[in-house]
């Protein structure tokens, strides 16, 4: 009886042993559990504080005008967290400063520049390839074409993401499409080519915010080399003015022809020439040949040009003024009038109350002859006068 209430005992004491080791591990692994949680959200906390740290960096690089830096600093943000908020708005704005900036800097802009009427460009509605995939992944797809700048992609990426759901993070997404329109049609003016491509994007671009004065000018150099190029041919003196000042502001400007700007102005000029020539203004189709020859030396036109100018010095050699003709002044003369008065005749009163008329003599005796006019008799009128003789007449 005692051995087994001494086995019971030791049972009880190795059930207590085992009991509270593994109230130990338990506890253990409690505490591993809760020190993991605390280490996690501590980590959380600390990656919470380092993006919203490089956000405010961000933000004050880009106030500072520091934008590549500002790049770097909202690309790290995002790809550590896609969702975080205002990162790929800053990150766009970012982008579109730098790219302004580089421009200003690299790129001698015209102070003025001759603004012509707008050339209406194709309406034209791009219809994406149909895009099977997510929207996270799409908007994933955004922020890498944004950072690489794939203007392209970008912009049909965007347009699939719309397709699927329009309202995704609309303010984020319509700065990301106007950098991908703003970008893609200089690049499509500058490096491509493809200027009607590239005035449409700015058009667009334009709807959603307004274009700076760099964009423009580039528009107008567009728009200058294809109106240049409808009077190509066909009127050469205006394609030479177009042309003429493109060769000036943007020389190495081309279509997807891939003529600079520069070698259209040349030909210009030579085919205004030989429209001058066939019309035998010499001396003017020799300006315009000159002119083009200083722009490239040509050995094949040079004998032409030699050609027009021994002819225009023949039309100065052979040019006969017509003679100057003044006109004769016509002298009116007035005649002078002479008027000779005539002595009036006096009234005498006679004493006896009558009037007496004396006429004036009315002519004088040469001085070789005495015979003078005498009147024979003085008429006397009587009566009462019926009017005072106050005055002669």
């Amino acid at each position: 009886m005692k051995v087994h209430d001494r086995l019971t005992w030791l049972q009880w004491l190795l059930i207590g042993v085992i009991l509270l080791m593994i109230v130990g591990v338990i506890g253990i692994g409690i505490g591993y559990l809760e020190g993991e949680k605390d280490l996690k959200e501590s980590v959380a906390v600390s990656f919470a504080v380092e993006l919203q740290k490089q956000f405010e960096l961000g933000m004050k690089d880009l106030d500072e005008g520091n934008y590549e830096l500002a790049i770097q600093r909202f690309e790290y943000i995002l790809q550590r967290d896609p969702e975080y908020p205002d990162a790929l708005g800053m990150l766009s704005e970012s982008i579109l400063q730098a790219e302004n900036q580089n421009m200003d800097q690299s790129i001698p802009l015209q102070e003025t520049v001759v603004f012509i009427t707008q050339v209406p460009t194709p309406s034209i509605t791009p219809t994406p390839t149909p895009d099977t995939r997510e929207i996270d992944e799409l908007a994933l797809a955004v922020q890498n074409e944004l950072i690489n700048r794939d203007w392209t992609n970008l912009v049909n990426t965007i347009l699939s993401l719309r397709n699927i759901d329009p309202l995704y993070r609309v303010s984020e997404i319509d700065k990301a499409l106007y950098l991908a329109l703003y970008f893609g049609g200089i690049d499509k003016i500058l490096n491509i080519g493809d200027l009607e491509g590239g005035l449409y994007d700015l058009t667009i671009a334009n709807q959603f915010s307004p274009l700076d004065s760099t964009a423009s000018i580039y528009q107008n150099w567009a728009r200058l080399y294809l109106i240049g190029m409808s009077f190509w041919g066909v009127y050469p003196d205006q394609a030479v003015y177009y042309f003429g000042q493109l060769a000036q502001a943007a020389p190495y400007l081309k279509d997807l022809s891939g003529i600079p700007a520069t070698n259209r102005y040349r030909m210009a000029l030579i085919q205004y020439g030989d429209q001058l020539a066939t019309a035998e203004e010499w001396c003017d189709a020799h300006d315009q040949y000159l002119l083009a020859q200083s722009l490239y030396n040509d050995p094949g036109l040079q004998p032409i040009v030699n050609d027009i100018y021994e002819k225009c010095q023949i039309s100065i050699a052979t040019y006969t003024p017509s003679p100057t003709i003044s006109p004769t002044p016509t002298i009116t003369s007035t005649p002078t009038i002479t008027i000779t008065l005539t002595p009036s005749l006096t009234f005498t009163p006679a004493p006896t109350g009558g009037i007496t008329l004396t006429p004036s003599p009315t002519q004088t005796a040469s001085p070789t002859s005495e015979s003078s006019a005498t009147p024979s008799s003085t008429p006397t009128f009587t009566g009462t006068p019926t009017a005072s003789p106050t005055s002669g007449m």
